[in-house]
This record gives C-alpha cells, sequence and structure tokens, in this order.
C-alpha cells in the first residue's frame, strides 16, 4: 500500500453487470477488506515479477470489465470496479512523477478514471502474490478526460491490480516486464510513464 505518499497529482502525458451499468454497490465486505489492506505501514510499491501463475478468473474478469467500459468512454461505470476505499497510483513505477489519487467516494473513483487519457485493451495477466498484473495494449478513448492517446498508442502498459470481492482495491502502475514494448527480453527497463 502507498497510503504515506503525499498526494500530489501531477501533469500525466470489473464480477461487473453490464458495460452500460457497472457492478452494484461494495459489499460491506469488500468495504471493510479494503480499510485493512489501506491501513498505513507500506511505504513502497510493490513491483513483483513475472510468475507464469494463472491469475484468479474472477479477478481477471473485473480488470476486463473495468477497461472495456473505460475503453469506451463509460467513465462513472469504469469508476463503479473500485472499491470504497481504495487508491490509484499512476506515473513512472521509479517514483518520478507518481501520483496518489485516494478513493472514498463514487465521485472521486469517476475523477481518477477521468485522469486516464488514453483506453486500454486487455492482453494478458498472471498472478504475482496478492496483485494481478495486467499487460494491456493502449488505445484512444471516448468520454470525459478522453482522448486519442497521442504518441502512447499501440504500446503496452502494465497495471498491478488488488481486487477483494469483485472490486479494485489498488491499481499500481507497474513496470515493463522484459520484452515489453521492444525493450530487451532479458531484462525489464522499468522506466515507462503513466499507463493512461
Amino acid at each position: 500500500r502507498v497510503t504515506g505518499l503525499v498526494a500530489v497529482m501531477v501533469a500525466l502525458g470489473g464480477c461487473g453487470s453490464s458495460a452500460a451499468t457497472g457492478p452494484g454497490p461494495p459489499s460491506a465486505a469488500a468495504n471493510a477488506a479494503a480499510r485493512r489492506l489501506l491501513a498505513p505501514g507500506l511505504h513502497s510499491l510493490p513491483a513483483p515479477g513475472p510468475t507464469g501463475r494463472a491469475a484468479d478468473p474472477a479477478a481477471v474478469k473485473v480488470i476486463r470489465g473495468w477497461s472495456d467500459a473505460l475503453r469506451s468512454g463509460h467513465v462513472r461505470t469504469a469508476g463503479r470496479y473500485f472499491s470504497l476505499p481504495s487508491e490509484l497510483v499512476n506515473g513512472s513505477p521509479g517514483g518520478a512523477g507518481l501520483a496518489l489519487t485516494p478513493i472514498a467516494t463514487l465521485h472521486q473513483a469517476v475523477a481518477a478514471n477521468e485522469l486516464l487519457p488514453c483506453g486500454a485493451k486487455l492482453i494478458s495477466t498472471d498472478q504475482r502474490g496478492r496483485y494481478v498484473n495486467a499487460l494491456f495494449r493502449l488505445t484512444g478513448r471516448s468520454g470525459p478526460g478522453g482522448d486519442s492517446c497521442g504518441g502512447g498508442a499501440g504500446q503496452t502498459a502494465r497495471t498491478n491490480f488488488l481486487i477483494v470481492d469483485g472490486r479494485i482495491v489498488e491499481w499500481i502502475r507497474a513496470p515493463d516486464d522484459p520484452g515489453d514494448n521492444g525493450g530487451p527480453s532479458g531484462s525489464g527497463n522499468g522506466t515507462t510513464g503513466p499507463l493512461v
């Protein structure tokens, strides 16, 4: 968890139901789990390496639902995939330009998703400890905050997701894996910028 980081915003270059409505209200269990998980303590970003282990299909369904909703411009629906509370951390995984967005309300979840100008098409996932690491192909997107994604369109980006009870509790921009975006296949470069 990264609750000890300063929440400074910088300029940044889905158990769901239908895409039209998104998932229902978070359960009491999801909210309680999120509060425990977001307790102060860990002050660095988790960056577990590839495992090749299949991710939990229920978590993958949440991630796919979120990315499909955002890419389609349904920002409010995308926001409904986040637990209350939760957090979104975007920017360079090395810490430069890092932006922590704490989320406590649906309004804040929607606003956090509006900060992501690119869409993201899910390519693959793997389980990395308690996180599901998701590889996306970046696209343009419509809707509030969306644009063509500029030079990022067509590139890949990774995010570590912590999913609890069908909700996103932590959304953390992750470094590239070896071979991502034409990098060397022997080692990750870890120097990627914001996901979207």
